[in-house]
């Protein structure tokens, strides 16, 4: 899966010395970007490219990121029934993890609203949550029946839980996070023997990715804070005992991410606000359909989604 390295765009240059947070190597000016998808602010964000790890890691974070969220994601559900709904479409994401575990106990990191929690916990997992807004959290626990605890700190919180799971997961959260590494090493340390980490991440190093720069629709600053390339993560994950099981940049969830990021990079050419969405649905299409066999080659999908395992006997 070794690629070549990104280099930054040549335009670009800084004086800066900027030391990645993981391992304190210098880092080299990657991208920089605005908050394109939400324009909260007219801010410009940079990030740089670890030359040791290879982590890419957003400089100067600011130190209240509640702001950048505004709106949310998803809406809440008015009910479980609703929340089935919503998340019958999704299921698919659950395919990889039943070949490895039929259930047992399920602890999922930024789960947001619940869509993967409740197909898990309707495929038999005993299903719990950390997450940070309060409001999903309360739905979780009141309306769900998802045990889940409020936490900005998710690695601080798995570090203080003392709780042994067959299966963490984090769908589109590890980039969130502080201290990514953080999560992974604590997370690793609460698997059982023969149990699963599985990760789904924007694919930094794709060709979605490496065309857009700025204007890609899952760069998302300043609310994407990390990103890992596929060596990097699988990197990390072998550091605290995680091998990797499973690994592809060409499945269901990549195909639409990329779907979703060529819709939104044609619609935003068009200046006249009523001509966006045909724009979208029409340039972005066919955007999307021209760069599907770039995007099917190996690592340059939009997205990608690993599994790793603890070494052990397997559990259930």
């Amino acid at each position: 899966m070794a690629r070549s390295p990104v280099k930054p765009d040549s335009r670009q240059s800084s004086a800066r010395i900027v030391l990645c947070p993981q391992c304190a190597a210098p880092g080299a000016l990657f991208r920089t970007s605005r908050d394109h998808n939400r324009q909260t602010t007219s801010e410009v964000f940079e990030y740089y490219r670890c030359q040791g790890c290879s982590l890419v890691f957003m400089a100067d974070i600011p130190a209240d990121l509640g702001p950048y969220y505004r709106e949310g994601y998803q809406p809440i559900p008015s009910s479980v029934a609703e929340l089935r709904q919503v998340a019958e479409k999704e299921r698919f994401r659950l395919t990889e993890l039943l070949k490895l575990k039929s259930g047992g106990r399920l602890l999922e990191i930024g789960p947001w609203i619940g869509i993967f929690s409740i197909n898990a916990k309707d495929a038999g997992f005993e299903v719990e949550a950390i997450e940070n807004d309060a409001t999903c959290v309360d739905f979780l626990n009141r309306v769900v029946g998802i045990r889940a605890v409020r936490s900005s700190n998710p690695a601080e919180t798995l570090a203080g839980m003392n709780d042994q799971y067959d299966a963490i997961v984090l769908w589109h959260s590890l980039e969130h996070l502080p201290t990514p590494w953080l999560v992974v090493e604590n997370a690793a340390k609460a698997l059982r023997p023969g149990g699963v980490l599985l990760i789904a991440i924007p694919n930094i190093d794709g060709y979605d990715s490496r065309v857009m720069r700025e204007r890609w629709l899952h760069l998302d600053a300043p609310r994407h804070l990390y990103f890992y390339p596929v060596d990097a993560l699988t990197a990390l994950c072998r550091r605290f005992g995680l091998d990797p099981v499973y690994l592809s940049t060409n499945d269901e969830l990549s195909a639409m991410l990329a779907h979703d990021a060529w819709y939104h990079y044609a619609r935003n050419w068009l200046p006249i606000k009523y001509l966006r969405r045909l724009a979208g649905l029409t340039i972005g299409q066919l955007l999307w359909w021209s760069t599907r066999s770039k995007q099917a080659e190996e690592g340059l999908g939009s997205g990608f989604t690993a599994i790793f395992q603890r070494g052990g006997p397997a559990g259930t």
